[in-house]
């Protein structure tokens, strides 16, 4: 079986297509793998790293990030999960953080990215949840406030950028990213590249990443194949677009109205029209309408007639949806080794807060349960396809392959990403409510303010 509620990832759902072209480029030593250069920082930030940032790639233990570790303690606020449920659980606290620990920066937030995790955790949906009180947030970007001394225990190949103070970087963490003054590890974070806003900055580990595993770690993403891509006037989804594009695959994105589908082709005017998909309210006319998309890029690439059956399938799903939509995908799946990769579940997203009296909200969530799609293992040979479900919160301590993974989605040199809307870091609650409701496109951010 799969349960469709636990597939939903911090580095995972909504925001855009990523990474900029870099006219110049510094090197990894050891593997040798290029990295950005920083040359023009966002407004109002030091540009004291102007030219190539120093990287390494064995630990950072030859590259000393600090003289001496700072020792001392600053105030910050904090949006706090007091209980889980409701977004009501939500409360914003005055707080202290503490030094940057060995192998940390601590960072000045400018803008904390949204993501359908922090939905889920803060209504205690989320299987990586931690205990309340927790402070929820899964990325930000901001300016490097101190630097802790270098780690002496991270594996070789680690990834472990260098910085000073007053550089602007974008940092992922496991949770405490809704604040304005965060602790990350040094090796979780990277410099904003040139030209990128803050809030461009914080739209890009969790979800970039995200779609670039599902699609080339685990789909296997190549030239000229097809890939359905749901919400893709998304985060997430918009980063699957653009990286189907960037490598030669053909595309097929799911949006959620006609609306979305202009959003979309304004981004990608490259894609006929006749190969979006705007998603019905049944799922049951889905399978239909993938089954025409995919036939309009066979006979985009002159596919014979002969060839049309065999063409006429995905290689590749790209799901963060599933409910009644599921089954449209998989039935339209190739069985030349097709690849249905989920990595969230927005169907299961509860419309409102799920309060322990809530018997109507949890009666609508337990119906979508047990409705869920189920697929059975042992016909999977039969069918040569495969079910594959993922969560980047689990592999955070894999170092090394986040490193090459990030690496692998900073070489496509796709756009920034699309930022849809932004909110101020006292209204979180509100961006929260918005972005639940499935309303929005591109990437949900929060900027934190000077007074903040």
């Amino acid at each position: 079986t799969m349960r469709a509620a636990w597939f939903a990832t911090p580095l995972s759902c909504p925001t855009a297509p990523v990474a900029p072209s870099f006219p110049q480029k510094s090197r990894f030593r050891g593997r040798q793998t290029a990295v950005p250069s920083r040359h023009t920082p966002p407004p109002g930030v030091s540009s004291s790293t102007s030219g190539d940032l120093p990287i390494t790639s064995t630990s950072g233990r030859d590259l000393p990030m600090a003289q001496a570790p700072p020792t001392t303690t600053l105030p910050r606020k904090v949006w706090t999960v007091t209980k889980t449920g409701s977004l009501a659980g939500l409360r914003l606290d005055d707080d202290v953080i503490a030094a940057p620990g060995p192998g940390e920066v601590r960072i000045t937030v400018k803008a904390v990215g949204l993501n359908f995790a922090d939905v889920f955790s803060v209504l205690g949906l989320y299987q990586a949840t931690p205990p309340t009180p927790f402070v929820p947030g899964l990325e930000l970007c901001g300016v490097v406030e101190s630097i802790g001394v270098p780690r002496e225990d991270l594996p070789s190949g680690t990834v472990v950028p260098t910085y000073s103070v007053g550089d602007a970087v974008m940092a992922v963490v496991r949770f405490g990213g809704y604040a304005t003054c965060v602790n990350a590890p040094v090796h979780q974070t990277r410099p904003v590249p040139a030209g990128w806003s803050f809030e461009q900055g914080a739209g890009f580990l969790v979800q970039g990443l995200t779609a670039f595993y599902a699609l080339k770690g685990l789909g296997d993403v190549r030239p000229g194949q097809k890939v359905l891509i749901h919400s893709a006037a998304g985060g997430c989804g918009g980063f699957g677009v653009g990286i189907c594009t960037a490598i030669g695959a053909h595309p097929i994105p799911v949006v959620g109205s006609d609306t979305k589908k202009k959003v979309l082709m304004q981004r990608f005017p490259e894609i006929p029209t006749n190969e979006i998909i705007v998603r019905p309210k049944k799922g049951k006319l889905f399978g239909a309408m993938v089954k025409d998309s995919v036939r309009a890029i066979a006979a985009r690439l002159n596919t014979p007639e002969t060839d049309m059956e065999t063409a006429s399938a995905c290689d590749i799903v790209m799901d963060a949806t599933m409910g009644d939509f599921f089954k449209g995908g998989w039935d339209n799946l190739s069985t030349g080794g097709g690849r249905y990769v989920v990595y969230g579940a927005a169907d299961l997203t509860p419309t409102g807060d799920l309060s322990v009296w809530d018997v109507k909200g949890w009666a609508k969530l337990a119906f979508k349960y047990l409705k869920r799609p189920f697929v059975d293992p042992t016909n999977l040979p039969g069918t040569n396809k495969s079910v594959m479900g993922f969560n980047l919160i689990w592999m955070f301590h894999k170092h090394v392959v986040l490193g090459e993974l990030l690496h692998g989605l900073l070489q496509l040199n796709l756009d920034a990403p699309a930022v849809g809307e932004t909110f101020a870091f006292a209204d979180a609650p509100k961006a929260l409510r918005r972005f639940q409701s499935g309303a929005t496109t591109g990437k949900c951010v929060l900027t934190v303010g000077e007074q903040e």
